[in-house]
């Protein structure tokens, strides 16, 4: 029962980090090489955050994208919450479609999965993520580093500090 208290405790928290890390884009060229002569987004890869025993686990193609969040209990990481879409890229801002999400069961004993065809989608989106299916995020890379910064209070400005998270390069 103490995971499930830290889940409820921390739910706001983590569809606010959901958000942030749904978005990931780069301002850098979107031409890079990644050595076998394929021209790969800089952004394109897994990327990691880990903090206060959650890790959030970013994977991103160069058309879709998919973020778990894991929780570390007992010597285990247990996935507590996942995110699918798809994406496009206009400079440094990714526009993001959710297409699918997974919660853990109040049992623990796997997830539930939701898409856009579920009648409770919207309601999931709206009440339990406070979020749209589409939205958009800023995104920097840097180096094995990669920024996603979502305008989190409404106030048309993207501020790393306040609103963003900074993922490693797995």
């Amino acid at each position: 029962m103490l995971i499930q208290k830290q889940i409820s405790i921390k739910w706001l928290s983590v569809a606010l980090i959901m958000c942030l890390m749904f978005s990931v884009n780069s301002c850098g060229n979107d031409d890079d090489d990644d050595g076998n002569g394929n021209n790969v987004p800089s952004y394109v890869g897994t990327w990691e955050l880990e903090d206060d025993g959650f890790m959030q686990e970013l994977v991103i193609t160069e058309s879709t994208f998919k973020m778990t969040l894991s929780l570390f209990e007992e010597d285990v990481w247990i996935d507590l919450m996942l995110v699918e879409g798809s994406y496009t890229v206009s400079g440094d801002i990714f526009t993001l479609t959710v297409t699918r999400i997974g919660i853990l069961r109040e049992d623990m004993s796997g997830m539930d999965y939701y898409t856009p065809d579920h009648p409770d989608w919207d309601l999931i989106l709206e009440d339990e993520f406070d979020m749209d299916r589409t939205f958009e995020v800023k995104f920097k890379v840097t180096g094995n580093q990669l920024t996603v910064i979502s305008d989190e209070n409404g106030d048309g400005f993207f501020d790393p500090v306040e609103e963003g998270e900074t993922f490693t390069k797995a």
